[in-house]
């Protein structure tokens, strides 16, 4: 792969599999992609300890079980299993695979440490249905791991407290199980349905009276 200026620590910025070495030295020849999988399924299987709502507040709990190496296993094999293009640092999700059974040890010591440190995301544009362009990032696969793993770790301590009209971003649900119950409150005789779309509601305004009062409270 080919190494990039960015902030991320060298251990996923392999040119190749023998700089995920804590020695540096060489290896006998490139990892085995089948026998990554293996290993990522075998780890993974391990029993992983119980979460509650209480850990929510104990930060040390949960970040030890974001770095298990049974979460850190299953948050790659999903990764791998969602495919996605490399970040910017050039690494694909069939090389951190293969690399999985010297990359997990190491990831989870830095995670402990607090020595992570994500990349700089790949910035890449594609066409809108409707003209125009919209912006997405890819950040490094490594950083999706670890995202993945968190995700793993606080969906089942916070999903459960979400309002039961939230659809976006949460599992089993979205723009079609928004739209059935807008149809359900249709049904219940309501005639306005209001669709709304935050992502750039501050962007363009110079003048804004919720902010204002906001500020002001915040102040007082």
């Amino acid at each position: 792969m080919r190494r990039t200026d960015h902030r991320q620590l060298s251990f996923v910025l392999a040119d190749s599999p023998d700089v995920l070495r804590e020695d540096g030295s060489g290896s006998e020849g490139p990892p085995d992609a089948s026998e990554g999988r293996a290993f990522l399924l075998q780890r993974a299987k391990r029993k992983r300890s119980a979460r509650t709502v209480a850990w929510a507040g104990d930060t040390s709990r949960l970040l030890e079980e974001v770095a298990s190496e049974a979460n850190l296993a299953l948050a790659l094999l999903n990764v791998v299993r969602n495919k996605g293009a490399p970040g910017i640092d050039g690494q694909t999700v069939e090389e951190a695979e293969a690399q999985a059974r010297k990359l997990l040890p190491r990831l989870r010591r830095v995670l402990l440490e607090g020595r992570y440190r994500p990349g700089d995301v790949r910035r890449v544009f594609i066409p809108k249905p409707g003209g125009g362009q919209r912006g997405l990032g890819i950040p490094n696969v490594i950083d999706r791991v670890v995202q993945q793993a968190v995700l793993q770790v606080l969906e089942p301590v916070f999903e459960p407290t979400f309002h039961h009209s939230s659809h976006g971003f949460r599992p089993r649900r979205g723009a079609t199980t928004a739209i059935a119950e807008a149809k359900e409150h249709l049904g219940a005789g309501y005639r306005t349905v209001v669709d709304l779309d935050l992502a750039q509601f501050l962007g363009p305004v110079s003048y804004c009276p919720l902010v204002d009062e906001a500020h002001a409270n915040s102040s007082a």
